[in-house]
C-alpha cells in the first residue's frame, strides 16, 4: 500500500515537471509521455486540480473530439527551486559595496516606509490587541508564522515562528532594526526585540508595552 501511494505520488510530481517544462498539454499527452493509460492521468489531474497545483487553461480542438489543456497554477510554481535568496543577497552587497552601509539602511527604510503606508489603514481606530491581533493577520500572511498572546503583566508578546527575509536579516542588522520600528510605528506602542532567528533564537519574540 505504501509502495502504491509512493508511486501515485511520484507520477503526480512527473505530471508536474511535464508540465512546467511544455507548457499547457492535453490528458492525452501526458498519457503518451508517461506511458500510463489517459484515465490514469485524468484521476492525478483531478486530485492535482483539488490540491491547487493545476488548472483547466482552455480547449484543444483538432480532429475529433475537442480535449482540455491543463497547466500549473501559480501555487505549483511555488514547488519549483528558486534563487530569490541569492538574489536579494547580490543586489545588498553590490549596493553595500557602491554606497556602503548607509545606502542599505536606505533601502529597508524606504521598505518600512512603504508597509507603513500599506498596512497602517487595517489597524487604525482599534484598540491595541485589535491592532496586535490585525499585525499578526499582516504577518501570517507574508509567511512569518505569526501568533501573539497577552502577558500577566498586561504587556502583549509577538511571536515569529519563521522569518522570510532570515538570509537579508543574518548578514545585515538593518532589516531587523526596521521590522521592529515598523511595529512601532503601526501600533503606535514601544516595542521590544528579546530574540530573533537571526541571532540564532528559536524564533522571533517581541514585548508590546500595553497603552493601559
Amino acid at each position: 500500500m505504501a509502495a502504491d501511494h509512493r508511486e501515485q505520488g511520484e507520477t503526480r510530481q512527473q505530471i508536474l515537471v511535464l508540465l512546467r517544462r511544455r507548457g499547457a498539454m492535453t490528458a492525452t499527452e501526458l498519457s503518451d509521455d508517461l506511458g500510463i493509460g489517459a484515465v490514469g492521468v485524468r484521476q492525478h489531474l483531478a486530485l492535482l486540480e483539488r490540491d491547487g497545483l493545476v488548472h483547466t487553461s482552455g480547449v484543444r480542438r483538432a480532429i475529433g473530439r475537442p480535449s482540455h489543456l491543463y497547466a500549473l497554477t501559480a501555487a505549483a510554481e511555488a514547488l519549483f527551486p528558486k534563487s530569490y535568496d541569492r538574489l536579494l543577497l547580490d543586489a545588498l552587497a553590490f549596493m553595500a559595496a557602491r554606497g556602503g552601509d548607509a545606502d542599505v539602511d536606505r533601502l529597508f527604510e524606504a521598505r518600512r516606509q512603504r508597509l507603513v503606508a500599506e498596512y497602517a489603514p487595517r489597524l487604525q481606530g482599534r484598540s491595541l490587541p485589535e491592532r496586535v491581533a490585525e499585525l499578526a493577520a499582516i504577518l501570517n500572511e507574508q509567511g512569518y508564522m505569526c501568533e501573539w498572546r497577552r502577558l500577566p503583566d498586561g504587556a502583549i508578546e509577538l511571536v515569529e515562528h519563521n522569518c522570510p527575509i532570515d538570509c537579508a536579516a543574518r548578514n545585515y542588522p538593518q532589516a531587523c532594526a526596521h521590522e521592529r520600528t515598523l511595529y512601532e510605528e503601526l501600533l503606535s506602542v514601544p516595542v521590544a526585540r528579546e530574540e530573533t532567528i537571526a541571532s540564532e533564537g528559536q524564533c522571533c519574540r517581541f514585548r508590546i508595552a500595553s497603552d493601559a
